[in-house]
């Protein structure tokens, strides 16, 4: 049976190794040591290797002193759990009641194979606008796939779009994952890319859901990808294009027979039992089709027992207290779409404001450029910057593209 420090020990010098390029044999070579040694050192099978053999192993890998204090701190401190008894965290939240639509993006994520003999990391980039549902979907695809991932889940909130919160800084979430799979602070580095390099070693034989919610753009997420048979879902209001080997799904507003669904389902059959088609159809384009503004129109009813769909219609049609009317507790639309709006460089805000000015809703680029005073390259920039970001879509491919202001932020 492997010794209680084993496990630390092992994931630090195999992390420690990779990152210096070497093989078992080059690292032997380099310390002057057995490659036997080397490769129980790395199982987890040698029982308190000499002090000696730590030092000349420190040397060949080029560790400071602050790295060859942790290296001996994995060896003399207490060390998480044998493998047979290793943790396996749980960490999705609940499933989302009343989950409804979504089956071609479920299709695609339930076609992950990852852990089912696949060799590589599988990631797929969620993408789309605020309030749309792109968490909803990563959790309840998470929990429908979880069955094929024995070794746990991790869920980590990176506070890309979070009200009065900083985004998540890498090398933090590196030490709070590190944590909830097991290993001790006192071993945890402190540079970013050799935590990263311990996570992965760490995940290198399991097989494990990893889902990273509200990131802000690849930079943030990049280090807290893993290696082996993993599946990773990360939500953002950004397309992810720049993260090589992911798969995008891009998330959209709901049908509107899925959108009423959903408001009927968080209202409650009682309060739209007597309710005609066309009223809740008429409800739930006045929330844009939103499932965030659909599920807070819902819980103001709700919340009113003396109000029926009917009254609920009548508030959501005067256009000066819409937003008002859509939120519950701190949830609000207006929050959600504030923060993208906010994340815009200012220059780009003046432009969506000036976008949003002439009738209609479509827009070329010939024309953006006149009314932003700049040439049609500049403005096909802007417009592709938009886009990215999902607040424009772009409803038809072409030699230009010809966005179209989202009618979800104009009608709320």
């Amino acid at each position: 049976m492997p010794p209680r420090d084993g496990p630390v020990l092992s994931v630090l010098l195999r992390a420690w190794r990779e990152r210096a390029l070497l093989t078992q044999e080059q690292l032997a070579s380099r310390a002057s040591l057995n490659v036997r040694t080397i490769r129980r050192l790395e199982a987890g099978e040698l029982q308190r290797p000499r002090g000696a053999s730590i030092r000349l192993l420190a040397a060949a890998l080029g560790l400071d002193e602050a790295e060859l204090a942790i290296l001996i701190g994995a060896v003399n401190t207490t060390p998480p759990p044998s493998p047979s008894a290793r943790i396996t965290p749980r960490q999705l939240p609940a499933d989302v009641a009343g989950f409804v639509g979504r089956a071609r993006e479920l299709v695609l994520l339930d076609q992950a194979r990852a852990g089912d003999g696949a060799a590589a990391v599988v990631i797929t980039a969620i993408d789309g606008m605020a309030g749309v549902g792109k968490t909803a979907l990563a959790v309840h695809a998470a929990h429908r796939l979880a069955p094929r991932f024995p070794d746990g889940n991790l869920f980590v909130d990176l506070h890309g779009y979070t009200q009065s919160m900083t985004p998540a800084n890498p090398a933090d979430t590196l030490a709070s994952m590190l944590g909830a799979l097991g290993v001790p602070g006192e071993v945890i580095p402190q540079r970013l890319d050799e935590r990263a390099a311990l996570y992965r070693s760490v995940l290198a034989d399991r097989r494990m859901i990893i889902v990273l919610d509200n990131a802000t753009d690849e930079a943030q997420v990049r280090p807290l990808l893993p290696g082996g048979t993993c599946l990773v879902l990360i939500t953002s209001r950004r397309r992810l294009i720049g993260l090589d080997g992911a798969r995008t799904v891009s998330v959209d507003v709901l049908s509107a027979a899925e959108a009423i669904a959903l408001f009927s389902r968080t209202a409650g059959p009682d309060r739209v039992a007597e309710v005609s088609h066309e009223v809740l159809a008429e409800v739930v384009r006045r929330c844009g089709l939103l499932p965030l503004a659909i599920r807070l129109a819902a819980a103001r009813l709700k919340a009113h027992p003396a109000w029926s769909v009917a009254h609920l219609l009548n508030r959501l049609e005067e256009h000066q207290r819409r937003l008002n009317e859509l939120h519950a507790g701190e949830r609000s639309v207006t929050g959600a779409l504030d923060l993208s709006y906010r994340e815009l460089a200012t220059s780009d805000q003046r432009a969506y404001r000036l976008l949003s000015l002439p009738a209609g809703v479509d827009i070329a680029p010939d024309a953006a450029a006149a009314l932003l005073a700049t040439t049609t390259e500049q403005a096909e920039r802007v417009l592709e910057g938009l886009l990215e970001v999902h607040l424009l879509q772009e409803p038809s491919p072409g030699p230009l593209p010809v966005p179209r202001r989202d009618p979800r932020f104009e009608e709320l």
